[in-house]
């Protein structure tokens, strides 16, 4: 199981974000099932339990039995062998019982060990983010090339831009879902454009439309963009 759990996670960091995301509803649901298994073993543990309790007192009751009958002068032999037999059964069934306590028992504390390991990783693994990082974008009408530098927080987003002819400034927005919403606030024009777009299921471009919320500046007024994620570099990489 660790082994398992080892190879998928080293698999998983090679993925897009949305794919690891994926990657992290996958291991919940191997934790929600080993704790459904758990509860059921543990059931069983208890029912088995009971029924080795009861064996072991038939067994107590009919080895008392046995030597009740061996000592007493007015008890056939044909009598002491039922009864001996019968303590054999009962010890047959305490034996029985008593190996399906252990595996039983062996299995809820490795099912244990196994939840346990689940939860250590989803603490501890830091959800992947689909959108932060740096992005080319493409402006149209006119082909303006520039960068957004975005962060995101939860559903917040947050970041700086520089776009051809000397445009810079912060960005300011929301992602829900893979539907993403973003403000363009420029340093000389102020709050100058909305980005409309949606984010790709393999995390790496975005495609939307975008309207100027500034009039006068002889610009197009709304028009349609793109964006692709850079591949971070290796002083950028962790």
């Amino acid at each position: 199981m660790r082994n398992s759990l080892v190879a998928l996670f080293l698999f998983g960091a090679s993925l897009s974000p949305l794919a690891a995301d994926a990657l992290s509803d996958g291991i919940r649901a191997d934790l929600a099932r080993e704790r459904r298994r758990l509860a059921a073993d543990a059931r069983s543990l208890v029912e088995t339990t009971r029924r080795l309790e009861s064996a072991l007192a038939q067994v107590s009751s009919g080895a008392r039995s046995v030597a009740d009958g061996s000592s007493r002068s007015d008890i056939g032999a044909d009598e002491v062998a039922r009864r001996e037999d019968a303590l054999m059964a009962f010890e047959q069934e305490a034996r029985m019982l008593l190996e399906r306590r252990r595996i039983l028992a062996d299995r809820v504390v490795e099912r244990r060990r196994s939840i346990a390991l689940l939860e250590a990783e989803l603490a501890t693994k830091k959800a992947p983010d689909a959108l932060s990082g740096h992005w080319t974008i493409l402006l149209d009408p006119g082909e303006q090339k520039g960068v957004f530098r975005l962060t995101l927080d939860g559903t917040i987003v947050a970041g700086e831009y520089t776009l051809e002819g000397g445009y810079s400034g912060s960005l300011r927005g929301t992602l829900v879902n893979d539907r993403l919403k973003i403000e363009r606030v420029d340093s000389k024009l102020g709050f100058s454009a909305i980005y409309y777009g949606r984010l790709a299921r393999d995390g790496r471009s975005i495609t939307g439309t975008w309207q100027a919320t500034t009039f006068g500046t002889d610009t197009p007024g709304s028009g349609r963009w793109s964006a692709v994620r850079e591949e971070p570099t290796a002083e950028e990489t962790p």
